[in-house]
């Protein structure tokens, strides 16, 4: 039965629209302001929304901006008083699904949900398929195609529709947020709440409150009843991030939650049920904590169910250039721009260690994107002079006689950094263009046979063909 959210400030319409929905067969919750709406929003999944546009304090069109943000692309139906569609025109091209005028016709607006429900279980559908296929927004969020990257996705997929416990572990700016985002938008409660919250940002003395909740009067402050994380998140999944900062008392609790899936509010004696699955992410080392005496055993094997390692960025050097023209592509849709990175800079990129890995990396993709006026982003924006790259087989590099050539600590410098391969790759480009393309003596300054120096240009995709110069003939005859 579709669920349709009402939010209309005037009692008389949520009445009205409530009753004619109803007995069209939709389950409806109704919310007299914007702010009202969206905890109604957190705390189940609704098909459509009916909302009218004018709000005390957060209007109809904050509100579905909002939304969208939060929860997805809900179909939004705006309500409005005559002579105001061109601004209800407006909010469908920012998201809104349809808009209705006032007074509103009733079979209109039974037809207009009929309409949004539809969408929405297409949509639903439509995201389905795509998680049968093995494609989804959240795992394409996710960008490289590393091994260890790899690994981690076929884990999130093999995870994802079981209620098991999941504890990703990784160094700070990795990307443990977006696996977390995949598990849940992967898994069979995808369309039910999914609530985050950062234990190392909550006061260690508010903690427990915005975990489980409190009962008006538990203490000073608490003027009125406020329902905790769990509670919110019942049928859906909760995120708790940085798991390792959260005090031994606190641990206690959450331990007593997860053996029997029961908690009160602080200063209430009611036993409260939440069905919810458990994501947790830390940067330490949770074993290590537990030796050193900061985190219990007993709660890190009930949250290490399933364990997922997302690999620092100078584990998968690979993956950097992706990363890095994934960020620009964002940047010029943006600002609307067609700015592109050099190849000079992605090989500098691709040399450098990122301590603060993935977000280190967008952040600087971002510095360059700003300071850089003409189109292309450069390595000599980021302050370092452009690489040399060697000269292929047979070519003769024009390079002025008043310039100084690299010496060998600055040639071993550029290659810090890079992968065996590549180094060895560019060492046999270098050797061959010394020698102006003759292989025969290329292969003896390396030391190597000429059959060995042809099959590693051909591993390689490189120029193997015999050139037949004289040099090379008379060598071989």
């Amino acid at each position: 039965m579709p669920t349709i959210l009402v939010i209309d400030d005037n009692a008389t319409n949520r009445e009205t629209y409530t009753d004619i929905l109803q007995a069209d067969g939709h389950t409806v919750m109704a919310a007299a302001t914007g702010e009202e709406g969206l905890a109604k929003l957190t705390a189940a999944a609704v098909d459509a929304v009916l909302c009218d546009l004018k709000l005390p304090n957060l209007d109809g069109l904050a509100t579905m901006e909002l939304a969208h943000e939060r929860f997805g692309n809900v179909p939004w139906i705006l309500i409005t008083g005559f002579g105001n569609e061109e601004t209800a025109v407006a909010a469908i091209k920012q998201g809104a699904f349809n808009y209705l005028t006032k007074p509103v016709d009733l079979g209109r607006l039974k037809a207009t949900v009929e309409s949004a429900v539809r969408m929405a279980n297409a949509n639903r559908e439509n995201k389905a398929l795509r998680r049968d296929l093995g494609y989804d927004e959240a795992l394409d969020r996710i960008v490289g195609t590393s091994a260890q990257i790899k690994a981690v996705k076929t884990t999130i997929r093999q995870v994802a529709r079981t209620d098991a416990t999941v504890l990703i572990e990784g160094e700070s700016g990795t990307g443990k947020e977006l696996v977390a985002d995949a598990v849940h938008a992967l898994s069979n409660r995808s369309g039910r709440p999914y609530l985050k919250i950062n234990m190392a940002a909550i006061p260690r003395d508010l903690l427990e409150s915005e975990l489980f909740g409190h009962e008006r009067g538990a203490f000073t402050g608490a003027v009125s009843q406020k329902k905790g994380k769990f509670e919110a998140a019942d049928a859906g999944t909760l995120f708790l991030d940085e798991i390792g900062e959260m005090p031994l008392d606190s641990q206690v609790k959450l331990l007593r939650v997860l053996q029997d899936g029961s908690f009160s509010r602080i200063g209430g004696n009611q036993a409260l049920n939440a069905d919810v699955r458990l994501v947790c992410a830390t940067n330490r080392n949770l074993k290590q904590e537990v030796l050193a005496n900061r985190f219990r055993m007993d709660l890190y094997f009930r949250l290490n169910v399933v364990h997922i390692q997302v690999p620092p960025l100078r584990e998968r050097r690979e993956d950097i250039p992706l990363l890095a023209l994934s960020f620009l592509d964002r940047l010029n849709r943006r600002y609307q721009t067609q700015k592109e990175l050099s190849e000079g800079l992605l090989q500098h990129l691709r040399r450098m260690d990122w301590p603060g890995n993935v977000r280190e990396l967008e952040n600087h993709i971002e510095k360059l994107y700003v300071l850089t006026s003409g189109k292309i982003v450069g390595p000599e924006i980021a302050g370092v002079a452009p690489a040399r790259v060697p000269a292929p087989a047979n070519h003769r590099s024009e390079v002025p006689a008043t310039q100084a050539p690299v010496g060998p600590d600055e040639a071993i410098a550029a290659l810090v950094g890079l992968p065996l391969d590549e180094v060895e790759r560019r060492l046999l480009l270098a050797t061959l263009a010394h020698f102006e393309g003759n292989k025969s003596k290329a292969a003896r300054q390396l030391q190597i046979g000429v059959k060995t120096l042809y099959r590693k240009l051909q591993e390689y995709g490189l120029p193997s063909e015999e050139h037949g110069d004289a040099a090379e003939v008379g060598a071989k005859a």
